[in-house]
């Protein structure tokens, strides 16, 4: 008889051809889509030449999206790397090519109908769990992403499962942003969700916006976490449905007694707002403990908090307020969906009124390329990474935060709690 199994097992199971799986198994997988981005490409593509690659058998699977490098600035080899890709691409028959403005892989994914519940995607970063909101599941293999659209499969090791239970509703001021902060501040340094696939579930998960969800999973990586996935609701189906295209999936729940290696519960009411202290992305704290501290600039966007709800909510303390003098703000949407709906909503011109610099969409001053931090210069964003020299000088220090957070830091000139300014808002 089989085992209960969780969501992930039932999702490589059905992509390995077996009725089910077992934790530790080595499994042959085929994907539905592998996604790439263009920072490896020179080295994927001097790995193909070296084998002799000249046809990959399934183009059609491929989704090839140019996220980091936006802009291709003199000197810089982003320009050569852009046209490779795309010319690569044309050769192959990849019809699923993104190239500059287009946005972020995690948001393609979602937004043009990639991730669907049931659907496993191999990809070259962990973040892209993201999809997870929408019941799909991001298995990232770095550089064997190649191995993958050469053969059309690859071996994996089936992960354990963890399961994360949230009740209750995020307070007023408090972001999706504060609560994985404070995940990743109780469960990376004892290593609690070490490559396990996180599942989260509960009643509290229905109060959390898509947008919400996605930045759940989205830095969950931090965590030493394998990958994360949520099973779907209604609202997710009817997203779901608007994009699909006709394209097949199947919803995947875990069963009853399914096996975990770690089950938690965390009451959303009971998050406040957060700061995470450089150099560690688990070093989070109540933003109070670090309120006061003078910045140099602020930066909103990217896969942790570049969608919709998160410039809402900026938008939301800026609109009507003007940032400190001595600061720069940054806004980078993640996807030109984003972007688009952002400005018929009127956000881009709020924002940039504020005094913020609207960049392309993609990670742009997330991995340093644009936003570059001097001498002991401090950043407070909504970025992945704080560790040091992330952004430029050694000697400078980034800390981070949700998008609430960031905008009234903005504003204020020193990191400061949003609620404050929320309630003269609302008022």
């Amino acid at each position: 008889m089989t085992a209960p199994q969780t969501i992930a097992q039932k999702i490589i199971a059905a992509h390995c051809g077996r009725a089910a799986v077992e934790v530790g198994d080595y499994v042959t997988v085929t994907p539905d889509y592998t996604a790439c981005q263009e920072l490896f490409w020179p080295g994927h593509k001097r790995n193909l030449e070296r084998i002799g690659v000249d046809r990959i058998p399934r183009p059609d699977k491929a989704v090839m999206v140019i996220d980091h490098s936006t802009s291709a600035a003199m000197g810089s080899p982003h320009h050569e790397t852009h046209r490779t890709l795309r010319d690569w691409c044309a050769q192959q028959g990849i019809e699923n090519f993104f190239g500059p403005g287009n946005g972020l892989r995690h948001l393609v994914l979602t937004e043009r109908g990639f991730a669907r519940p049931g659907t496993l995607i191999f990809s070259d970063e962990g973040n892209i769990a993201s999809i997870g909101a929408l019941g799909a599941l991001n298995l990232p293999i770095s550089t064997e992403v190649i191995v993958a659209i050469i053969q059309d499969e690859n071996w994996i090791a089936v992960p354990p499962s963890a399961r994360i239970t949230l009740t209750g509703q995020l307070g007023f001021g408090v972001t999706a942003r504060d609560l994985i902060q404070t995940i990743l501040r109780d469960c990376t340094a004892d290593g609690r969700l070490l490559q396990c696939c996180v599942e989260f579930e509960g009643p509290g998960l229905a109060s959390l916006s898509l947008d919400d969800r996605q930045t759940v999973l989205a830095s969950l990586f931090h965590s030493g976490a394998y990958t994360g996935i949520m099973a779907p609701d209604a609202a997710v189906l009817d997203y779901v449905r608007a994009r699909d295209a006709g394209r097949p999936w199947q919803v995947v729940r875990a069963d009853p007694g399914a096996a975990y290696m770690t089950e938690l519960t965390y009451d959303l009411s009971a998050i406040q707002p957060m700061v995470t202290l450089p150099p560690d992305a688990h070093g989070g704290v109540p933003v109070e403990q670090a309120a006061g501290q003078r910045i140099d600039q602020a930066t909103i966007g990217y896969c942790s908090n570049g969608r919709l709800d998160d410039l809402r909510e900026a938008a939301r303390l800026l609109r009507g307020r003007r940032i400190a003098s001595h600061v720069t703000l940054y806004v980078t949407p993640g996807s030109r969906g984003v972007y688009v709906e952002a400005s018929r909503e009127g956000i881009l011109g709020d924002l940039a009124e504020a005094g913020a610099t609207i960049l392309a969409p993609g990670c742009t001053t997330c991995w340093g390329y644009q936003g570059v931090l001097n001498a002991n210069e401090v950043l407070i964003s909504t970025q992945q990474f704080n560790y040091q020299g992330r952004n430029g000088d050694r000697t400078s220090r980034v800390f981070l935060a949700g998008p609430a957070v960031v905008a009234a830091s903005a504003i204020a000139g020193a990191i400061a709690d949003p609620r404050p300014l929320l309630a003269e808002t609302a008022a």
